[in-house]
């Protein structure tokens, strides 16, 4: 049974639709999927057995818009399991949207994430609630990529030294969808593009203690993998996105007045000199080039400037502005 649509189906592409709702769980599971109708219903199986002792759960799973039967097949298995709860999006959203609409919906203290491939193992759970005990947020370390995945296992490496400059944090596997973290975590996260990628630097930034862990990790058995050889590229870009992002978001006049300073300086300098010229005698026509190169620094410097001051007005708006999903998790 798919989820409710609204009339005119107008807000249904911008808020998933849920089934079987369900209040007061210390965990809450969430699974993001995408064209696993092969793995969702094993992976349902494994995480009954693990959460069956550790309190009062929730599983949920975002259908991201899949059009294989995984969203038919969640809903299936939400009918049979009260815990279990399922939101649809109408399209492929991307995971930093699942995560967003998850995590506004998840009422647990404590909010785990894994992928829907059955390669985080279940198993690894209880020690990751254990370990968050005592932190923040836990990320996983998969064990045995090398053997596993090789062609993902160096630019693993690069992409967590990369972090490591830029955020001041060193995780061997930063990127890793296996993580347990406490609700105030999933608050004060705001997600868009491919930031869920930075979960655990984004934390680390905004002072929250993140700690790793390493876990088991398997094979993918059904399916095929959504990443390619352009994800590194990629990465490197979103790398340098998330930390201007993260230290310029609510100053961006800041960096932008800084990289303005140079031009609009240079541009003074040359005018200056071609006005003393002017005053010892010379014409404006001897020194035309320095005074067009002039006149040229000062209204880029004059433009970057400007974008700064843009920046500024757009972020003062943002926040008064309703996030695109809400930004507290429902009590």
């Amino acid at each position: 049974m798919k989820g409710m649509v609204l009339a005119g189906g107008g807000d249904s592409r911008r808020h998933p639709t849920t089934t079987n709702a369900r209040s007061g769980p210390d965990i809450s599971v969430v699974v993001p999927a995408f064209n696993e109708v092969g793995s969702v219903e094993e992976l349902h199986r494994e995480l009954c057995g693990v959460l069956a002792d550790l309190g009062e759960v929730e599983i949920l799973f975002v259908d991201d818009g899949s059009y294989d039967g995984t969203g038919e097949c969640l809903d299936g298995i939400a009918e049979g399991d009260p815990q279990v709860r399922v939101l649809h999006f109408e399209g492929n959203r991307g995971k930093s949207a699942a995560y967003m609409a998850a995590f506004a919906a998840a009422k647990g203290r404590a909010i785990l994430t894994l992928d829907a491939d059955l390669q985080d193992d279940p198993n690894e759970i209880p020690r990751m609630l254990d370990e968050l005990k005592s932190c923040d947020l836990i990320v996983g370390w998969k064990q045995g990529r090398l053997m596993n995945e090789p062609h993902k296992a160096l630019p693993s490496k690069v992409f967590n030294r990369l972090s490591q400059i830029l955020f001041g944090i060193y995780l061997h596997d930063g990127n890793c969808g296996f993580r347990a973290m406490k609700r105030d975590v999933a608050k004060h996260l705001k997600l868009h593009g491919d930031f869920y990628r930075f979960i655990p630097q984004l934390s680390h930034i905004a002072g929250f203690k993140v700690r790793e862990l390493p876990v088991n990790h398997r094979k993918r058995r059904h399916g095929l993998s959504k990443y390619g050889p352009i994800r590194f590229w990629t990465g490197a870009l979103d790398l340098l996105t998330v930390r201007f992002v993260s230290s310029f978001r609510d100053r961006p006049l800041h960096f932008f007045g800084t990289m303005a300073f140079l031009p609009l300086f240079s541009g003074g300098v040359l005018e200056c000199y071609v006005l003393v010229m002017k005053l010892m005698g010379d014409t404006f026509r001897e020194h035309s080039a320095a005074m067009l190169a002039g006149v040229m620094l000062i209204l880029v410097g004059f433009q970057i400037f400007m974008t700064g001051l843009i920046g500024e007005m757009i972020a003062a708006r943002a926040e008064t502005t309703p996030a695109r999903w809400p930004e507290r998790v429902p009590d």
